[in-house]
C-alpha cells in the first residue's frame, strides 16, 4: 500500500495505483509523494524498490536500488535494513530521488565522514599529520555534525554540495559568530573534505569551487599588545599564583615558544650553561630545528621552581604546568590565562599569544636589530616579524627634531 507523503484531502491526486497519470499538485507537495521502500528478491537478483513522484513527467516513478553486489543472503537482507531505514528517513524529509544528483549508490555521508575520520587517524599514527593538525580537523568534523542534526539535515554524500557549504560557512561565520579567519579556516577544511570524497568517487566534483576566502584586508585583529605596566602586574600576580605558568610567560614572552610547542620542549632541550633552547624540527612548526637565547633571568627562574632539576625526558609542562612524563594539551595554558585575566580584570583582547606580540614589540623598541628579532622568532623574514609589531600612534621625538641635509 502506498504511503503518500501528502496532504490528508487527497481528491485532487488521481488514482496513481490504478492508473499512473499526471497528478494535479504542483511543487513541494508533488514532489514529496512516495511509496515506503520495499525489499524484494527474484529470479532477477536482489533490490530494494519504491516510487516517487518525477516532476519531469509528472507522476510516479519505480526506482530500483539492487544489491547484487552484496554478497551472502544474509549479508544482504542485513544492508538492505539498514538503506531502507535511511530511505525512509530521507523520503520523509523531502527528498527525492528524481531531483537529486548523484544519488545512484546512495552513499551515506556519515559513512564517509567516518572513512575520512580512519584516514586522518592513520595519518596521525603514521606521523604524517601533528595531533593539532589532527585535532583540527576532529573539531571542524564535529561542529559540521551538529549543524547537520541541529540545522541541516543532511544523508548522503550528493547532498553535500555547493549549497551545503555556503550555508555551512555562513552558519560558522553568522550563527556561531566566530571571525574571518575561522571562516577561512572551516573553509579550508571543506576543500580537503571535498577532494577526499572526489578521490574516492563519492563526488563527480568539488563543491567548494567557486567559494572564496573572506579577504584578510577585512580582518580585525582579535587580540592586541599589552601595556608594559599591566605585563608587570602579570608578572607579580604570576609570582604568587601561578608560579609555573609564569615561566610559560616567560617562554612566550621572550623566547616567542608558541604555546603548542611548549608541551612538547623536554628538559634536555634546554642549555641552562649557555642559555639557550634548541627546538628540534619534530617540536617546531616550521619542521625546522632552531636554536634561540633565553634570557639570564628566566635561566634563573626555571632552577628557582626546579624545572631543570626534571630528568632530561620530562616535558618542561605536563600536569599542573610541572615538569612529568606525559604530554599535555595547549589548552592549559589558555585555561591558567584565563584565570590571570579574570583575577586581574584583564581586557578579552588581551590573550595569552598577545605576550609573544608584546615581547616582539618591546624588542624592536629597545633598539635591537630586526633581524636578531627575526632570528629570536624563528620567522622566515623580517616582513612576517613586522606583522606582529604595533605602530607608535604618537609622535616620535627623534623625528621632531630631525634637521636634515635638505
Amino acid at each position: 500500500m502506498s504511503k503518500k507523503m501528502c496532504p490528508k484531502n487527497s481528491s485532487t491526486l488521481r488514482n496513481i495505483d490504478n492508473n499512473p497519470s499526471i497528478s494535479t499538485l504542483s511543487g513541494v507537495a508533488a514532489a514529496r509523494q512516495h511509496d515506503i521502500p520495499t525489499y524484494r528478491q527474484n529470479g532477477a537478483g536482489a533490490y530494494i524498490e519504491f516510487r516517487a513522484y518525477d516532476p519531469e513527467i509528472g507522476k510516479m516513478r519505480r526506482k530500483i536500488i539492487k544489491l547484487n553486489r552484496i554478497k551472502g543472503v544474509s549479508n544482504r537482507r542485513n544492508y538492505a535494513r539498514g538503506v531502507i531505514k535511511r530511505l525512509t528517513e530521507q523520503l520523509n524529509h523531502g527528498w527525492n530521488p528524481w531531483i537529486a544528483k548523484d544519488a545512484t549508490n546512495l552513499i551515506p555521508l556519515e559513512d564517509a565522514i567516518n572513512r575520512y575520520e580512519a584516514h586522518i587517524q592513520k595519518m596521525l599514527t603514521n606521523g604524517y599529520f601533528r595531533k593539532e593538525t589532527y585535532d583540527g580537523y576532529k573539531s571542524y568534523l564535529k561542529i559540521m555534525r551538529v549543524y547537520i542534526k541541529t540545522k541541516r539535515p543532511t544523508y548522503y554524500c550528493y547532498q553535500f554540495d555547493h549549497g551545503f557549504c555556503i550555508d555551512f560557512l555562513d552558519y560558522v561565520f553568522i550563527d556561531r559568530n566566530n571571525g574571518a579567519q575561522t571562516r577561512n579556516n572551516y573553509l579550508n577544511f571543506l576543500r580537503v573534505f571535498s577532494g577526499f570524497l572526489v578521490e574516492k568517487e563519492y563526488l563527480k566534483s568539488k563543491p567548494t569551487d567557486g567559494i572564496n576566502p573572506i579577504s584578510k584586508r577585512f580582518f580585525k585583529k582579535e587580540r592586541e599588545c599589552i601595556p608594559l605596566d599591566v605585563i608587570g602586574r602579570i608578572a607579580d600576580y604570576c609570582k604568587v599564583h601561578e608560579p609555573d605558568f609564569l615561566f610559560a610567560c616567560y617562554l612566550l614572552y621572550y623566547c616567542f615558544i608558541r604555546p603548542v610547542e611548549m608541551t612538547r620542549l623536554k628538559v634536555r632541550h634546554f642549555n641552562v650553561r649557555d642559555c639557550t633552547l634548541t627546538v628540534p624540527g619534530d617540536v617546531s612548526k616550521n619542521r625546522k630545528t632552531q636554536t634561540v637565547t633565553i634570557p639570564k633571568k628566566v635561566i634563573q627562574y626555571g632552577i628557582e621552581i626546579g624545572v631543570f632539576s626534571a630528568p632530561g625526558e620530562d616535558y618542561i609542562f605536563s600536569y599542573r604546568l610541572k615538569p612529568g612524563s606525559e604530554e599535555i594539551n595547549a589548552k592549559h595554558f589558555r585555561d591558567h590565562w584565563e584565570n590571570v585575566r579574570r583575577a586581574l580584570k584583564l581586557r578579552k583582547e588581551w590573550k595569552f599569544y598577545s605576550l609573544k606580540d608584546t615581547g616582539i614589540t618591546e624588542m624592536l623598541r629597545r633598539k635591537m636589530a630586526a633581524i636578531d628579532v627575526r632570528d629570536q622568532a624563528r620567522h622566515s623574514s623580517l616582513s612576517i616579524t613586522e606583522i606582529y609589531t604595533d605602530h607608535n600612534t604618537g609622535a616620535n621625538d627623534c623625528i621632531i627634531s630631525l634637521d636634515g641635509a635638505l
